[in-house]
């Protein structure tokens, strides 16, 4: 059930913001069991057909795939959504093959501006997207930033302590340098969880979450952890997190926003489920379209005449 904004009790008008972040496992990149099964082109139809059914106003994709040898990755992306979505597309740097993507719903937005960022350092080749975003019911102009972090690595001395920070500080000036905005939202795989308590190789669990904390201190909360906050959800596997990691929909704010609802796509399985190598998510093939569950996120916005 979306949110929706209610003025009185005879009225509701519909200002409900829905968004979603998807980390979609590139065909191109290594497929980990139960997915290595699974035709690419059947898996992402899957995929997208999923993410219509949620229907989301803007969906931030993860490990979107821009490899030869998935040569019609974007066009079927394009043919199955595109009627409702706007498409933006970017590649990482270098030889990457994978990226990022944003799906904006043409009918709930004008005066779309997409801006792409080379982050640094270069030799990371990542990249975060920018929109800044007219909601057609509401009148409020929105930031939406989505980027996918460095791997937390443990065996080198510079990705955790440098490169990952630096990453976020570059997402999170330009986010704060936004002029005139009702409210801002960092979608992202930022490759770590804020609740992980158990050390990565030589660095402490504060200095691999480096990242989500500095954007808690510049005034985000993470939705999925603010309305769950007795639960430590896990949206992804990995090998660099004991039990896996979340991602993240990061927000702030004026008064008009609120948050109404966050989960885990499918929602009927808990947010703790632990990944297993043989059944994925679960018994349903449907719950496994790729190595991350969809985080989908339902605001509610009203215009304000305090703008950030």
């Amino acid at each position: 059930q979306r949110a929706t904004c209610v003025r009185n009790a005879s009225e509701t008008c519909p200002m409900a913001l829905r968004f979603c972040s998807f980390n979609v496992l590139a065909p191109s990149a290594r497929i980990c069991a139960p997915l290595n099964r699974r035709p690419w082109q059947e898996r992402h139809a899957a995929i997208c057909d999923c993410l219509l059914q949620l229907e989301a106003d803007v969906i931030c994709l993860q490990e979107f795939d821009f490899a030869a040898g998935t040569h019609g990755f974007a066009v079927l992306y394009q043919k199955k959504l595109g009627e409702v979505y706007e498409l933006h597309m970017k590649q990482r740097t270098g030889d990457k093959n994978e990226g990022l993507a944003m799906l904006i719903r043409r009918s709930a937005f004008k005066d779309i501006e997409v801006l792409c960022e080379e982050l640094e350092p270069d030799f990371c080749d990542r990249v975060a997207m920018y929109a800044k975003l007219t909601h057609v019911d509401s009148g409020c102009r929105i930031l939406v930033a989505n980027t996918h972090l460095t791997v937390a690595h443990a065996d080198n001395s510079h990705d955790i302590p440098f490169c990952r920070p630096r990453q976020m500080e570059q997402v999170l000036h330009r986010l704060l340098a936004a002029q005139c905005c009702d409210a801002v939202f960092l979608c992202a795989d930022i490759n770590s969880d804020h609740l992980e308590r158990e050390p990565s190789g030589p660095y402490p669990p504060e200095m691999v979450n480096r990242p989500v904390t500095m954007a808690f201190e510049q005034g985000f909360a993470s939705a999925l952890h603010a309305r769950h906050p007795g639960v430590r959800p896990i949206s992804h596997t990995c090998s660099y997190a004991q039990d896996g990691c979340a991602d993240y929909v990061l927000f702030r704010g004026h008064s008009g926003l609120q948050l109404h609802e966050a989960f885990l796509h499918p929602n009927d399985l808990p947010l703790d489920v632990p990944w297993s190598s043989s059944t994925g998510w679960g018994d349903d093939a449907q719950a496994t379209l790729s190595d991350h569950r969809p985080l989908v996120v339902d605001f509610s916005i009203a215009a304000a005449h305090n703008k950030l």
